[in-house]
């Protein structure tokens, strides 16, 4: 999965350190990242030593996000502060991550975007409407005028592969550039658990019914701001499907030995769909 960047280590634990011109740095505009392009061909995360200003320059817009192996990272929050010299930095999809060096890149660009949203999205203050303000000891911003305080959000997504036998029920979205079959997932609601929401999911989604829900793994996930958490369910009774053609375009059941294949093997779907094909982790022998 995604996450899986062994030998090297994310770590999360916020410093109030400045950054010197051998640090990472990610900036965003929208989904795209800022890449260095190298001249025999292929991407890197840029350096401050990249940019055409100083540090000091930009130092009211640098935000510390974490470390990989004791390199730090950072975030540059407003875009126009980036000057960009025309030849080696260019704004890029956020996919192109997956070919660049370091492999931790992917990773820590999908981290850093989840991030980045957040701190863009609390500019102002939700209940007085003045300006936020970074913490120095912590990953959270305040508000001096009210006292408000937000903290980085993460939305709870469950993640269901629900088996009939030697089968698999398997989607296909209504509503999202996305073609390829997929497991039943969705956000978790307020006030209900991990395990009530799996159920109802699957119920509103397609009409099946589930029981023996067993936990299958969980991966953070930036693209969507969430933590999806992954069960495997087994059908209880009918397998006839009614199907919510606002949410779904397709759903059906796969045989075990005919599951479609996943485009990449980053994301828990990967993983819990190929625990089925081979009887492994959460699949059936």
């Amino acid at each position: 999965m995604i996450q899986d960047i062994l030998p090297y280590r994310l770590n999360n634990t916020f410093q109030n350190a400045a950054p010197v011109s051998t640090d990472f740095f990610f900036s965003f505009q929208g989904e795209k990242v800022l890449l260095k392009i190298r001249k025999g061909g292929g991407c890197a995360l840029p350096t401050f030593q990249d940019l055409q200003r100083s540090i000091s320059e930009v130092s009211d817009w640098i935000v510390y996000l974490f470390s990989v192996d004791g390199v730090s990272i950072y975030l540059i929050l407003q875009q126009d502060t980036v000057m960009l010299d025309g030849k080696c930095l260019h704004y890029v999809s956020i996919q192109s991550l997956s070919s660049v060096f370091p492999e931790w890149a992917y990773f820590a660009g999908i981290t850093a975007l989840h991030l980045g949203r957040w701190y863009e999205r609390n500019v102002y203050c939700g209940k007085c409407g003045d300006m936020m303000e970074k913490d120095s000891k912590q990953r959270v911003l305040f508000c001096r005028k009210c006292g408000n305080m937000v903290y980085p959000a993460i939305a709870p997504v469950v993640m269901v592969a629900v088996t009939n036998g030697d089968k698999l029920l398997m989607t296909k979205y209504a509503d999202r550039p996305l073609f390829q079959w997929v497991l039943i997932s969705g956000f978790v609601e307020i006030g209900e658990t991990l395990e009530e929401a799996a159920k109802r999911e699957v119920f509103e989604e397609t009409g099946i019914r589930i029981k023996d829900l067993q936990y299958f793994g969980s991966q953070p996930w930036g693209f969507s701001n969430s933590i999806i958490v992954g069960y495997t369910a087994k059908l209880d009774g009918s397998d006839k499907i009614h199907l919510d053609t606002k949410e779904l375009a397709m759903a059906a059941w796969h045989s075990r030995t005919d599951l479609p294949k996943e485009l990449t093997d980053i994301s828990i779907t990967y993983e819990m769909i190929e625990a089925l094909r081979i009887g492994g982790k959460g699949g059936q022998a």
